[in-house]
């Protein structure tokens, strides 16, 4: 089976498992992980994952126009990795996504994760990494004869679907936040908190952000049977410029 075919599989478990009960909290911190050790060491602080799949970073007090610049780095900075995953899976280096996530989780525990409930998180994810790693270099005696280059293989495409589905999610979350009133109690995101830059436009800027990502990731590791426009690109980009030419023009 090509890599191709497991990224499609495993981008269609990863989206199923998004929404159910205990999967979807338990992916949705990993994108929040990478997101969140960007801000904890952009601004300081501690991160704190919570049961329903949000996290922040707490003991810093700044501007809420300085966090949602730090926050829109975070979520740069996490879909940038998923596109080091992918390319990564897609060259054969499958070991090194688990150890590159692997590293990030443990530093994680050591130095900036420190409620309870982040804690038992971080652990698992860590045991369950480091499982697959374990067994490859050891033998075990196993009633079942197990591959296990072949379950590393799978586990690095795994992670790096769940990243990718869960970097999108949280762009369409952080943009439906940006369109609802400031009273709303579900608009929690430190991206759609300042008042020096619309909303609405940052929540754009960001959908738009991944929709490129996600055509990036299109062209570049999975094989498509129909071809998509290069002026795409630059149409997207040219936008985006427009926006941030309103806005600066504005402030």
């Amino acid at each position: 089976m090509s890599t191709s075919t497991l990224i499609f599989i495993y981008l269609g478990v990863a989206l199923a498992g998004s929404f159910l009960p205990f999967l979807s909290v338990f992916f949705a911190h990993f994108h929040n992980l990478v997101n969140l050790m960007v801000s904890a060491c952009l601004e300081g602080g501690k991160i704190h994952l919570y049961r329903d799949g949000s996290g922040q970073t707490t003991g810093s007090q700044t501007s809420p126009f300085k966090k949602a610049l730090i926050a829109y780095a975070g979520y740069s900075a996490a879909s940038m990795a998923t596109m080091g995953l992918f390319y990564l899976v897609t060259r054969g280096y499958y070991e090194y996504v688990i150890y590159l996530y692997l590293g990030l989780a443990v530093l994680a525990l050591l130095l900036w994760i420190r409620n309870s409930f982040g804690v038992i998180w971080g652990i698992s994810v860590v045991v369950v990494l480091s499982a697959p790693i374990y067994f490859r270099y050891n033998n075990v005696v196993s009633p079942v004869n197990v591959n296990f280059e072949t379950v590393l293989i799978h586990f690095s495409i795994f992670l790096a679907s769940v990243l990718f589905v869960q970097s999108i999610i949280g762009a369409i979350q952080v943009c439906r936040q940006s369109f609802m009133k400031r009273s709303n109690p579900k608009r929690k995101a430190a991206l759609v908190q300042t008042k020096l830059i619309p909303a609405a436009v940052l929540g754009l800027i960001l959908f738009g952000q991944t929709v490129l990502a996600g055509y990036f990731f299109a062209l570049n590791f999975i094989s498509l049977p129909f071809s998509l426009d290069m002026d795409l690109t630059n149409q997207l980009l040219d936008v985006k410029n427009q926006i941030w030419s309103t806005v600066s023009g504005k402030f």
